[in-house]
Parts: structure tokens; C-alpha cells; sequence
């Protein structure tokens, strides 16, 4: 992921050079703002624009069409499913799902889109009464997890399918993917400008190993069936990736001296 991706990520950023992450802490007051607007940022760019072409359409049947195009990419895989085997799902003629989405491709795009749409607005209301960066992010890599759990599907098409083959550039589909890893991001400067850790020496390392952890066991409970509690692992797992948080810039890796054992001749 670019770092400079996430270069700027308060959405009321002051367009003088110096940010308010990277600057004395804000009061708690004015960080809350900056959080609350942040993440409605977020939401706001995962809503799917209403072209001319679906503007009549019915909103239910959109839903639909995405929720069967869901099933057959997560059963047949996205390269494989043809436009038939959706509409055939969705019950619908191939004429009916044509007056909504051009192409496959349209719809390989607006399925995550919904999908990370749902997932922000879900956590934008279980982090409402949470109040320091730890408790957030602690909360967002747990909802993740367990979204997966409850979404074996949308979970299969994310992390087997569109996640290893990303490679769009300049649409909302890759806002929403860099938006899931940005909210990871901001949560690390902002912890850092808190006191919930030490400022670490850089966030986006350390966002890898935070998302990469989560992404890791969903992807293992995919492809295994384990662990068979996702959400039961995953506050494992993100209660020992966030130490990582605690470690400051100036700490040494510990080294372990290799010892040559003697060999008798």
C-alpha cells in the first residue's frame, strides 16, 4: 500500500503545511471532530452514485442483483461467473439486469463497494461511545473479523478473490479499499498523538501488521474452516498484534546470539 495513500487524513485538514497530526495534540474535544468527520468521510465516499441509467430503477431489485452476483463470485469465482448465471440467480431476465449494470465488470466493482459501505456504517455505530484511539482500533480490526464471520461470502469474494487481483486504480472501488486500511492508519497518528502508545517510526508498517494479522486468520478460517470461532480468535489475535503499538521508535530488537556447538572428531 503507497504511503502516500494516507498522506492526508483528517478531512478537516488546514491547508497550511503542517498537520494536526504531526503538531501539538489537539484537545480531546477538537480530536473527536476530527474523528467523527474523518469517518463520515468515509462513508460518504463508499456511497454509489445514482447514474442515469438505474436513477428509475427500482432500489430493491439493485440490491438483489448484488446480493445474487455476490453468491455466484463467491461460488464460481469472478473470472468464471457469466452475466446469465447472476441473472438466472436474481431470478431475473439478462434484459432486466442490463438496464442496471453494463457488464460484469460494473458489478465485480459496486459489489464490494456495498459491501465496505455496510461494513463502515456498522462500525460507525458500534464506535460511537468509544473514546481513545486503542479502544477504536481495537474495535475496528475485531468488527472485521467477525463481519467476515457473518458475511461468508461477501468475506470469500474480499479476501480470495478482489483483495490478491487490486489492481484499479482512480475509482471508488479502490477508495474503499484504501479507505478499510486508511481508518487503520489514522487511528495509529491519532493514538500516538493521545497517549495511547509511543510514536512509532513509521504507522504504515505497523498498519500492515495489524490489518495483516486479521486478514491472515479470516483467510485461514476460509480455506481450513479454522479456527472454528472467528470472533473468539480474532480478540486473540488483535490482543497480541497491538503490542506492537507499544513498542517506541528508539527500541532494539532483541538478538539472539548463535552458539557453535563442538563436534567430537
Amino acid at each position: 500500500m503507497r504511503e502516500d495513500m494516507t498522506e492526508n487524513l483528517t478531512i478537516k485538514t488546514t491547508r497550511s503545511r503542517r498537520s494536526p497530526l504531526t503538531t501539538k495534540p489537539a484537545s480531546p474535544e477538537k480530536s473527536g471532530e476530527q474523528w467523527v468527520d474523518f469517518l463520515a468521510g468515509v462513508i460518504q465516499r463508499c456511497q454509489r452514485p445514482v447514474g442515469e441509467r438505474r436513477q428509475d430503477r427500482s432500489k430493491k431489485r439493485d440490491n438483489e442483483i448484488l446480493r445474487a452476483a455476490m453468491r455466484v463470485f463467491a461460488r464460481d469465482g469472478i473470472s468464471r461467473a457469466r452475466i446469465g448465471d447472476i441473472a438466472s440467480e436474481a431470478g431475473i431476465p439478462v434484459s432486466t439486469l442490463y438496464q442496471y449494470y453494463a457488464s460484469k465488470e460494473e458489478i465485480a466493482h459496486a459489489v464490494p463497494i456495498a459491501n465496505f459501505a455496510q461494513f463502515f456504517q456498522e462500525y460507525a455505530a458500534e464506535v460511537s461511545d468509544k473514546h481513545t484511539a486503542n479502544d477504536r482500533l481495537r474495535l475496528y480490526l475485531w468488527l472485521a473479523a467477525d463481519f467476515a464471520r457473518r458475511n461468508p461470502e461477501w468475506a470469500r469474494v474480499l479476501y480470495l478473490e478482489m483483495w490478491p487481483r487490486m489492481v484499479v486504480t482512480g475509482s471508488p472501488l479502490r477508495d474503499s479499499f484504501d479507505d478499510y486500511v486508511r481508518i487503520v492508519v489514522y487511528l495509529i497518528k491519532q493514538g500516538e498523538v493521545g497517549g495511547d502508545w509511543p510514536a512509532g517510526p513509521n504507522p504504515y508498517e505497523t498498519a500492515a501488521i495489524l490489518y495483516g494479522s486479521v486478514n491472515q486468520i479470516i483467510i485461514t478460517s476460509l480455506l481450513y474452516r479454522r479456527p472454528r470461532n472467528l470472533s473468539i480468535a480474532a480478540t486473540s489475535i488483535v490482543d497480541r498484534a497491538m503490542t506492537v503499538l507499544q513498542s517506541g521508535p528508539n527500541e532494539k530488537p532483541t538478538t539472539v546470539k548463535k552458539s557453535r556447538s563442538k563436534t567430537n572428531g
